[in-house]
């Protein structure tokens, strides 16, 4: 590895540049030490391999990138790879990620703390490479953490917080690291990049649990100690299931709260940990959005509140786990919660129906369908939907479930 990454000043400032979120992933991997680069293209999101391979041939990072014919085939080696005790990248998404079910779904049960970034892209038929946000959320109900990213600051900060979390031996789950592509894998924006000292300081080495890592221990000793074959109808299945559930619902929420609080602590900055409510504190309508949509969502809020609305906007980090608590308090004065899903499946719309019910003046709850497949979605997208929800709280009704067709020509 090159020497002028381990002889930093330790007072050295942190540097701001320009990057894509694409190559953010890659930054955040690199100062991560990733190890092995798993790697089979895919637009939007081969440039994350890409750019780390560029970075090993300047002495960047000392890592090893293995090639494959297929995504289930990579997927199997990251996992392979992390099981020998070494931190793995991969970028993937669509029909390259659903490609792969197999080994996901393992690597979930099989408790292996694998990071996979997934720069969105709408899932065919038709074909098309432009983005939404299906294809991560078909996976939903595989015990992944997932984590939606706003800008490439974001996907830098998230990847770091990601890798902390999946390998904390209480959690030992899989993570996406999830982005709009093109509009944040390939547009730039201004980044600040922490120095490699402070990075290694909040991250540290991956450490497998003691006994599990296959180069020191007896393979049949740890598929024995970790259960992964049981006889038929054996009881200890679900008992197995039970504890990845509790792991994702359970332990890995306030573990995913705890790394933020410290990446605030090391960093300077901070999205809210699984959530983020922006002037939500009088808010009789919030918005409830995910990913890059919040940029839209948060001008859209500040503009309105200009005018007078008391109207906040609920960002979803992750929806695995589901920040059930902080989405009850954000909307714990709101009438109306206008969910915003960039998916055919309402679940922003059906997450927040769940999480709200039967609370004390429950809001009414109305799902949108927006920007499937790239369609163009405007700052005056964002306030008609808006208004309308405000609309709806002081008639106290609404149309509960519908799709966004129309693009509104923007101001900008």
């Amino acid at each position: 590895m090159d020497a002028s990454v381990d002889v930093e000043r330790p007072n050295a400032p942190p540097r701001v540049v320009v990057m894509t979120g694409n190559e953010a992933a890659a930054e955040a991997c690199k100062m991560a030490r990733v190890q092995v680069v798993c790697f089979f293209p895919i637009g939007p999101s081969d440039e994350v391999g890409e750019s780390l391979v560029q970075m090993m041939r300047r002495n960047e990072i000392d890592a090893r990138v293995i090639d494959l014919e297929n995504e289930r085939s990579v997927v199997n080696a990251q996992i392979v790879a992390a099981q020998a005790g070494m931190r793995t990248s991969f970028a993937t998404n669509s029909e390259g990620l659903v490609f792969a079910y197999q080994p996901l779904f393992w690597a979930a049960y099989g408790r292996v703390p694998i990071v996979v970034h997934v720069a969105h892209r709408a899932m065919e038929p038709p074909t098309t490479i432009v983005t939404d946000d299906h294809d991560t959320i078909i996976f939903r109900d595989v015990h992944w953490l997932q984590f939606y990213c706003e800008n490439a600051q974001d996907v830098f900060d998230t990847t770091l917080q990601a890798y902390r979390v999946a390998e904390d031996h209480e959690v030992l789950l899989p993570a996406f690291v999830t982005y709009a592509g093109w509009e944040v894998s390939h547009a730039s924006s201004p980044l600040t990049l922490p120095t490699q000292i402070a990075v290694d300081g909040y991250l540290g080495a991956y450490k497998p649990p003691p006994g599990t890592d296959v180069f020191e221990a007896d393979l049949r000793e740890v598929y024995s100690r970790r259960r992964m074959t049981v006889s038929k109808g054996a009881p200890e299945y679900m008992e197995l299931r039970a504890k990845v559930d509790r792991a994702l619902n359970v332990t890995a929420k306030e573990k995913v709260r705890a790394a933020h609080r410290e990446f605030v602590r090391t960093f300077g900055r901070g999205y809210g940990g699984l959530a983020e409510a922006y002037r939500t504190d009088d808010a009789e309508v919030v918005l409830a959005v995910m990913g890059n949509v919040a940029t839209v969502a948060r001008e859209t809020v500040d503009a309105l509140r200009a005018d007078g609305q008391r109207i906040g906007m609920l960002k979803l980090r992750t929806i695995r786990p589901f920040p059930r608590e902080e989405a009850r308090a954000a909307c714990a004065r709101a009438k109306v919660v206008l969910a915003l899903d960039r998916n055919p499946v309402y679940l922003i719309y059906h997450e927040l129906r769940s999480a709200l019910y039967r609370q004390p003046d429950a809001p009414l709850v109305l799902g949108r369908v927006i920007a499937l497949g790239g369609r163009n979605f405007t700052d005056l997208d964002m306030r008609d939907l808006a208004l309308e929800a405000i609309e709806a709280a002081r008639a106290g009704r609404g149309e509960e479930l519908s799709w966004r067709f129309h693009v509104a020509k923007s101001t900008r």
